[in-house]
């Protein structure tokens, strides 16, 4: 039983070897022949590589490529292809737009190594901290149209709303003045006819105080005609 136990793990560990050589501490490293000293967008690069087993042994793998990924999540591939010495590659680069990029080499079966990222330079020459700056000033441009919008809409529904409150008290004032003026017309249609009638009363009142007085007079008057009328008649006698 101990012998069969012994014969299945070194079984075991030996199928594990074979199957994958990651597991077994293979791991490798990918040196470039020489890079530009920049990047520019446009332009087609051949970058030769080689990739090295501990960083020491050159090693042909089942596969590789430069994969370059872009800020906007653009993921650009370019294979690697197998050129004259063993572990020795040469993949076709070419950027279609300028930016900034992180990148990759996959080396299968091995993990893939990851590169500092990279500056490809715009058509103006610009490098990649210019253009995402740009980018990021029209996109805080484009989300502040929105809030500009709904500010000056907020400001013309204060522009109306105060319009109509302008007009309102407008509106008010006018009423108000139109009746204070009705009210100083009648006022004054009042006066107008308080003294006519007062004229009228004062006119009245002497004609009534001269009245005794004429009752008076024409009763004294009488008595003066009968006391003539009398008068005659006794002379009238005494003549006869």
């Amino acid at each position: 039983m101990r012998s069969l136990t012994i014969v299945a793990a070194v079984l075991a560990l030996s199928l594990g070897i074979f199957a994958s050589p990651v597991v077994a501490g293979g791991w490798a490293v990918t040196t470039f022949d020489n890079l530009p000293d920049q990047f520019v967008f446009g332009h087609e690069y051949a970058l030769g590589y080689t990739i090295r087993q501990h960083g020491v042994t050159p090693i042909n793998v089942d596969k590789t490529e430069i994969l370059a990924v872009a800020t906007t999540g653009r993921t650009l591939s370019f294979p690697g292809k197998s050129d004259g010495a063993v572990g020795h590659y040469i993949a076709s680069v070419y950027f279609p737009a300028g930016g900034t990029y992180s990148w990759q080499v996959t080396q299968e079966p091995f993990a893939p190594q990851d590169l500092a990222s990279i500056s490809v330079l715009g058509a103006a020459g610009t490098s990649t901290t210019d253009k995402d700056k740009t980018a990021a000033d029209k996109a805080a441009a484009d989300k502040g149209l929105p809030a500009d919008k709904a500010a000056a809409a907020d400001k013309a529904a204060a522009a109306d709303k105060a319009a109509a409150a302008d007009k309102a008290a407008a509106a008010d004032k006018a009423a108000a003045a139109d009746k204070a003026a009705a009210a100083e017309k009648a006022a004054l249609t009042g006066n107008a006819v308080a003294p006519a009638s007062t004229t009228a009363a004062q006119t009245g009142d002497p004609v009534r105080t001269a009245l005794p007085f004429a009752a008076a007079a024409a009763a004294v008057l009488f008595l003066w005609r009968l006391v003539t009328m009398f008068r005659a008649a006794r002379r009238t006698r005494a003549t006869v």
